[in-house]
């Protein structure tokens, strides 16, 4: 299954956009809502290569669908979010 349909099967809160950029040894999701909110996860290489693409993406739009649900953080500053960084062992 390719991310977007991922991404439209996860199943977002209305108004939640999720993007994907690569930063350093990995990938960056990020959800926001105007763009004044949001959250975002680092996806480390070391992550996939040791639990599988498929298995971390999943738990990743995962935590991002439920931080969504929850409510998402103020912007500490524009373009700046809240994260956290999902590592391999």
């Amino acid at each position: 299954m390719d991310l977007q349909a991922q991404i439209e099967h996860a199943d977002f809160p209305e108004g939640a956009q999720v993007h994907t950029f690569t930063e350093g040894p990995g990938r960056v999701f990020r959800v926001t809502d105007s763009g004044e909110r949001g959250f975002e996860i680092l996806l480390t290489d070391d992550a996939v290569r040791m639990y599988g693409e498929g298995p971390t993406v999943a738990l990743v739009l995962g935590r991002l669908r439920e931080r969504a649900g929850e409510g998402l953080p103020p912007a500490r500053a524009p373009g700046e979010y809240e994260r956290q960084v999902f590592v391999g062992d």
